[in-house]
């Protein structure tokens, strides 16, 4: 048998911070770059600068376009508001055909065009058409499961095109949460600093410190930015395609209900079910803010204690998820529980996708360790 003693990763942690060797996976060695390096540099840089203000812009048209505009308003019985669906009779089916009669209260929406804005041209209509193919394709199954399938692969598509951004919010989560020691040594080295040199001088510091770690600040905002058209997208798909209107879940949940509103108006004549509904997806909504965050204060322990202020700032963190995750059970509330499941499957795909990123963390801060620990033997 082995004795060869367990692997201490918080003893490494502190050999490693004491001899000055330790340093977080993500910073490399900066080499000198080529003038052709620098100018894509900076195309790349002034990119994603425009894609996200195009998203933001897109996001912000497609809120007030919907709050405003009456040919795209929201209505969760069929026949009325904006409609998405086949052309009258294609399928023959009520459920998945746009009304042909001329005194519907409707607006069909069922091919690509510009007369809604480029909102629902660009965003809308892809998701619209994609999840009405699924639900259609599949629409003998019972229960409404074909509606679910349409929501879970609407989600999957849209989760693979943002998960580069996500993992970068994530990453940059972490290295803020490993420079927390030295932010509080700064911050303590200024604490009664009141002219204007020594602000100057504090904040330069903590721009160092941040470009030394690669640390960016704003790019948390990134996932912000893209969330609100996303949101909107999923929204508009799931309260204008024709058949959501219709779908009862299990036989139990209407689509087209909105949960409290339901249950507050017919509780004794079937509103009640929806407490089961609300017991399963905001739940899960604030589990997908808790424990990514709970996992990140794993990881922070195992590398350093986290100082006071760093305690203090984690808990401010975790106070504006708790607040975000609370409006957004809001919404699933009083909106149609169409769009309480793409937030149940948003959520699962979040918390899947942390835990995910999680291991890799500790595998690469475990392998650093050990890399630094192999430099120490040597010298």
């Amino acid at each position: 048998m082995s004795n060869q003693p367990a692997f201490n990763y918080n003893s490494l942690s502190n050999k490693t911070s004491q001899n000055s060797v330790s340093s977080p996976f993500w910073v490399k060695p900066k080499n000198k770059s080529s003038k052709v390096a620098n100018v894509f540099k900076q195309i790349w840089k002034w990119s994603k600068i425009l894609v996200l203000l195009f998203f933001l812009v897109m996001g912000l048209w497609g809120c007030f376009q919907t709050s405003f505009d009456p040919k795209v308003s929201t209505n969760t019985s069929i026949g009325n508001g904006l409609e998405f669906g086949f052309m009258f009779g294609t399928t023959g089916d009520a459920l998945y055909d746009l009304s042909g009669a001329p005194n519907q209260q409707f607006h069909s929406f069922n091919n690509w065009s510009m007369a809604y804005g480029p909102f629902y041209a660009l965003f809308v209509w892809p998701g619209a058409w994609l999840t009405l193919q699924i639900t259609w394709k599949t629409h003998n199954i019972w229960g409404g499961l074909n509606a679910l399938l349409g929501i879970f692969v609407l989600i999957l598509i849209i989760r693979v095109f943002t998960t580069l951004i996500t993992i970068r919010s994530t990453i940059q989560n972490e290295r803020m949460s490993e420079i927390s020691a030295k932010m509080s040594e700064i911050n303590a080295k200024y604490k009664d600093a009141k002219d204007t040199q020594s602000k100057q001088m504090k904040q330069q510091e903590i721009m160092e410190l941040y470009k030394k770690n690669n640390v960016r600040p704003f790019a948390a905002f990134e996932q912000m930015l893209i969330t609100l058209p996303i949101f909107l997208i999923v929204y508009r798909v799931v309260t204008i395609l024709r058949p959501f209107k219709g779908t009862v879940l299990f036989n139990i949940w209407s689509f087209a209900a909105a949960p409290l509103t339901t249950m507050f108006s017919s509780f004794t004549n079937g509103g009640w079910v929806y407490i089961f509904f609300i017991l399963i997806v905001v739940p899960t909504q604030f589990l997908s803010s808790w424990l990514p965050r709970i996992w990140a204060k794993k990881r922070s322990k195992s590398t350093t204690t986290l100082t006071q202020k760093g305690t203090k700032d984690f808990k401010k963190r975790m106070l504006f998820q708790y607040v975000f995750a609370g409006a957004m059970s809001l919404i699933v509330l009083f909106t149609p529980c169409g769009v309480g499941v793409y937030w149940f499957f948003n959520a699962c795909f979040a918390i899947l996708q942390s835990y995910i990123m999680h291991r890799i963390i500790i595998a690469q801060k475990k392998r650093k360790f050990k890399e630094n620990i192999g430099n120490i033997s040597i010298t």
